[in-house]
């Protein structure tokens, strides 16, 4: 068995975020009748603090007074979604339609092919997350990962005109900062620290390397050589002070606080941050938002790391499939519906026309400005490590490097844990 079937085969379902998620059981093939009471059609999706019962309910319902069809919103079973909708499928009784999760090899048998539907195919990162030549998940945004949030007023305390577009660029301006007074950058713990690394090395890794991943998987490239010259730049940055070792046991809401209270110069992040400052109220300084910088001679902005927000998928052989069809398609295409999920956790869509904070149309203007959306940490669709659980382990690397590893260090083990493991 090759090592990217193997990484196919134990692939998991993923949620429709950046932390690792629980490893998906073993499924069956059964198609048990899914139709709900009265002909309704089952959802299952993520229900959170502000994504709750009432939230999904108010969501669907103009597409039932539209139709005449009925949703029936549930919740996991289990933890989480991931874990159980292959226990339902198991069991034989999985939902019609699946909000929050991607398809792996396990479960894309017992799904339902999208990539005929007109109105799928300009879908956000619909390509991005096939299945060899099949398209089994449709998404309402994405989640930007790889951008750089800066404290305007700090740098033009410390001289600073613009933001680094290059890396040379970013390692002048970080003394600088230093000397304004300002934690240069912000970095945390927890699974922050690798996740921090990745998405600020996001843009020049896809550059140097196009679907590394992939290049992984075929053994052409090893983890270790993607990303030495990352640990490298980080490393520097720790030994100069412009990242505090103690960072690596700040708790990232800590984090959060101090790029907030103007303690921070610059502050690596995901575009769901932007909710969290947008409800920052008297925020110290103006907050500027960029693409990360690109190595020497390469175009900027690069490539940019981002995850399909809000998927959906519909289960195969149930008894409305038409109305699953056209409950999705009314998720991912209707502008009102489209508007309401993008209102939370930091989605975005390229082209929305969604009324935004000046926060949030910087990073549309990123998103809009990227040359393309590539797949981070383990990948996504055909583009897959021969690995899971890479995200944590990349961390703990990440978090050698504050005390005492060398970035020939952390490459030689990351590289060991993934011949050890693919």
């Amino acid at each position: 068995m090759t090592s990217i079937s193997r990484a196919r085969r134990t692939y998991g379902a993923a949620m429709a975020c950046v932390v690792p998620l629980l490893l998906v059981a073993a499924c069956s093939s059964g198609t048990g009748s899914s139709v709900g009471e009265d002909g309704e059609i089952r959802m299952m999706v993520n229900l959170t603090d502000n994504l709750d019962q009432a939230y999904w309910e108010s969501l669907v319902k103009p597409f039932e007074d539209k139709t005449g069809l009925k949703v029936k919103i549930e919740g996991p079973t289990g933890k989480s979604v991931a874990e159980s909708f292959p226990q339902q499928l198991a069991a034989g009784t999985a939902p019609d339609v699946i909000q929050s999760i991607f398809p792996d090899d396990d479960t894309a048998p017992e799904l339902l092919d999208l990539g005929n539907e007109a109105w799928a195919k300009n879908t956000p990162m619909f390509d991005e997350y096939a299945l060899g030549d099949k398209h089994y998940a449709v998404g309402v945004g994405t989640q930007t990962q790889s951008l750089i949030y800066y404290n305007k007023s700090a740098f033009k305390k410390a001289g600073i005109s613009k933001p680094p577009t290059t890396w040379d660029e970013l390692a002048g301006y970080l003394p600088d900062l230093k000397k304004a007074g300002v934690t240069p950058m912000q970095t945390a713990g927890d699974y922050q620290t690798g996740l921090q690394l990745q998405q600020i090395y996001h843009p020049t890794l896809n550059q140097l390397h196009p679907k590394w991943q992939t290049a992984v998987s075929e053994e052409k490239l090893t983890v270790g050589e993607a990303y030495k010259p990352a640990f490298e730049m980080y490393s520097d940055w720790i030994d100069a002070g412009y990242i505090a070792k103690s960072d690596a046991g700040l708790n990232p809401s800590q984090a959060d606080g101090n790029f907030i209270a103007g303690k921070v110069g610059l502050y690596t992040n995901g575009s769901w941050f932007a909710a969290t400052l947008n409800k920052a109220t008297d925020l110290p300084f103006e907050v500027g938002v960029i693409s990360p910088p690109t190595a020497d001679g390469k175009a900027y902005p690069g490539p940019q790391g981002a995850t399909m927000a809000n998927p959906y998928m519909i289960r195969k052989g149930i008894g409305d499939e038409d109305g699953a069809k056209q409950l999705v398609e009314y998720l991912v295409t209707d502008a009102k519906a489209i508007e309401a999920q993008l209102g939370s956790d930091g989605v975005f869509r390229k082209d929305s026309g969604l009324k935004q904070t000046d926060i949030d149309a910087q990073i549309q203007s990123v998103l809009d400005a990227a040359p393309e959306l590539v797949a981070v940490g383990e990948g996504q669709g055909n583009v897959r490590l021969p690995v899971t659980g890479f995200n944590p382990k990349f961390t703990e690397v990440a978090q050698s490097l504050y005390t005492g590893a060398s970035p020939a260090d952390a490459a030689k083990a990351i590289d060991q844990w993934v011949e050890e493991n693919r």
